[in-house]
């Protein structure tokens, strides 16, 4: 195993350990992914570490990296755990990931609606198509609720206004 590989280990490894000191006693290192990689730790549903020990710091590729991965594993948040120069404590490296990650982690922290998405014109106009099918079988079928009602009218105003 060559020095660079052994360092990446022994990081990921020492993050697992933290991982599961601190109670996610599902954590556990990734064997390695290929093309499709789904980032360094396992056992945490719905986030992608990738851990970093290198000397040199690239952040912007790294983030990029971990995102590409959390794409990968269809998972919710990407990180990089990166080792912090002079300590080989885990709970003291960083923790980084994009501002768009950490928004996606308040939101959820704090119980907030994710944003309203912005409808293309194709978009509006495919959704009231969509929206119109749906309307001619609900028409026709005794089994909708008022609630499946009021969803139709409110899917529907989003094809005017281009708000989801």
């Amino acid at each position: 195993m060559s020095r660079s590989k052994a360092k990446g280990t022994a990081a990921e490894t020492a993050v697992v350990r933290f991982l599961r000191a601190a109670g996610f006693a599902q954590a556990e290192r990734r064997t390695l992914g290929g093309t499709h990689d789904r980032g360094d730790v396992a056992g945490l549903p719905g986030v992608v570490i990738e851990v970093k020990n290198c000397a040199r710091q690239e952040l912007p590729a790294w983030v990029e990296e971990a995102e590409l991965e959390r794409d990968n594993d269809r998972a919710t948040l990407g990180v990089v755990w990166h080792k912090r120069r002079g300590t080989t404590d885990p709970g003291r490296w960083f923790v980084t990931m994009s501002g768009d990650q950490f928004a996606a982690l308040l939101r959820e922290q704090q119980g907030l609606p994710a944003p309203a998405a912005v409808l293309s014109a194709a978009e509006r106009q495919f959704l009231a198509f969509a929206l119109d099918q749906a309307f001619e079988r609900m028409v026709s079928d005794d089994g909708f609720t008022n609630e499946d009602w009021a969803a139709l009218e409110k899917l529907r105003s989003m094809t005017k206004g281009g708000a989801a």
